[in-house]
């Protein structure tokens, strides 16, 4: 007998409990083998974009940085973002998660100009409702980048390759964490997935 659509979606959702079980429990490997088999479902069954596949999809790409699969994340991290950003919007909770775990997942591959991009694209976006987080966002970003100079690079809202709506506000910012943080090298070791520590 053949199963039903019915035994079929049961089957996705006791899936989708136990990947979750998993993920809760702390089993990151066995929780990604279930969420990547879910996202492979979902993206048949209900689409690319469907809050399903996107969830399973995020889920993914958490288990993938608690497994430290840096550059098994990145082609996820990347679809997600992007999806992300045209549905959700730049500073929407979800978009700044999967954002925080690109960032973090490209300065563990040492590549650091995309993250600090990154990181002051998704500041910039969280700066008039989470100053706090665009702020220690924005700290990663100044301790990271280099030898670049602090003034925008291209007219006045361009900033290491990030178009952003409040230029001047971050790189006024961007002088006060140079300020309390002189040698940028130094101030790496503290920085988290959740950005700089700030005093």
């Amino acid at each position: 007998m053949e199963p039903t659509v019915s035994d079929t979606g049961e089957v996705i959702e006791e899936i989708e409990a136990e990947a979750a079980s998993l993920l809760a429990a702390g089993d990151y490997e066995q929780a990604l083998a279930e969420f990547s088999v879910l996202r492979e479902i979902r993206s048949r069954r209900e689409g690319p974009y469907s809050v399903r596949y996107l969830s399973d999809l995020h889920n993914c790409v958490r288990c993938m940085s608690h497994l430290e699969l840096w550059a098994d994340s990145m082609p996820l991290c990347s679809e997600l973002h992007g999806k992300y950003v045209n549905t959700h919007g730049p500073g929407e909770a979800d978009t700044v998660d999967v954002a925080k775990h690109w960032a973090w997942a490209l300065v563990h591959l040492h590549d650091y100009p995309p993250a600090v991009r990154l990181w002051l694209m998704t500041a910039d976006a969280l700066w008039d409702v989470d100053p706090d987080q665009a702020r220690r966002l924005l700290g990663a970003a100044v301790v990271h980048r280099g030898d670049a100079p602090a003034g925008p690079s291209t007219g006045q809202t361009l900033i290491d390759g990030a178009q952003l709506a409040h230029s001047r506000d971050v790189l006024d910012a961007i002088d006060a964490v140079l300020a309390t943080n002189p040698d940028p090298l130094t101030a790496r070791a503290s920085v988290t997935i959740d950005g700089l520590a700030l005093a």
